[in-house]
């Protein structure tokens, strides 16, 4: 094997370790998500974990195609490499095909601004008396700067309570008022987080598919080069 072909079975090396990592840690936030988002199924009764359980599955799928890459790379091991590229390929397409619904459905879709609003006005803010979902509309408000579900009026319009602390950045037991609470509803607010989540998502997915392209050439190019040093090898 040339000193070329070396060089790439070394990067190919570090790229797939790299990657291993990288599946290691999204496995490792899927686990976490999914133990935090439980709690928030169990409060508004619907099946929010869907993201976490994604990315449990996304974790272990990238885990287990960079342990075929490194020992494709390090063993030199022909069939173990070209089964990583196609691998790699077919994930490749899926990011490409989840970027473009990321990208054209999720930031476009009037429909799911439409769900958002009514699961959180209905799931939750209406639900405002339970502990679980005080808490959640607490945290929403804090991290997204928001107040009720089109503004801080719902929390008397609806249901009869004053201002929560959240609406105005204030202290746990503290009460707002009109002047001070956030005027940016949360149905909103929600609604342009998804928007933007959309967006980095797509962003993301194309970026990292742009470096499964390089890995994949890169483990095409070794594998022609293990197959052609055998071949020498048999002639011998």
């Amino acid at each position: 094997m040339g000193c070329g072909m070396g060089m790439i079975k070394y990067l190919l090396f570090i790229f797939n370790f790299i990657f291993a990592l990288c599946g290691l840690a999204i496995l490792i936030v899927g686990v976490i998500a999914h133990l935090k988002l439980t709690h928030y199924a169990d409060a508004i009764q619907e099946n929010v974990t869907f993201p976490s359980i994604t990315l449990i599955v996304i974790g272990s799928i990238i885990f287990v195609i960079a342990f075929f890459g490194c020992c494709g790379a390090i063993r030199e091991s022909h069939c173990m490499t070209v089964t990583f590229a196609c691998m790699l390929l077919t994930i490749l397409i899926i990011q490409v095909a989840v970027a473009i619904y990321a990208f054209v459905v999720l930031r476009n879709s009037d429909d799911i601004g439409v769900s958002i609003r009514k699961a959180y006005a209905d799931e939750i803010f209406a639900k405002y008396n339970k502990k679980e979902n005080a808490e959640i509309v607490n945290d929403v408000q804090a991290l997204l700067g928001c107040c009720g579900v089109d503004n801080y009026g719902d929390f008397q319009k609806i249901l009869g309570e004053s201002i929560p602390y959240s609406c105005c950045d204030a202290k746990e037991g503290s009460t707002c008022t009109p002047f001070n609470a956030s005027k940016t509803g949360c149905a909103q607010a929600l609604q342009d987080g998804f928007k933007y989540a959309g967006a980095v998502m797509g962003g993301l997915a194309l970026g990292v598919a742009a470096v499964e392209l390089i890995g994949i050439i890169f483990a095409l190019c070794l594998a022609n080069s293990i197959k052609n040093e055998h071949r020498r090898g048999y002639r011998v």
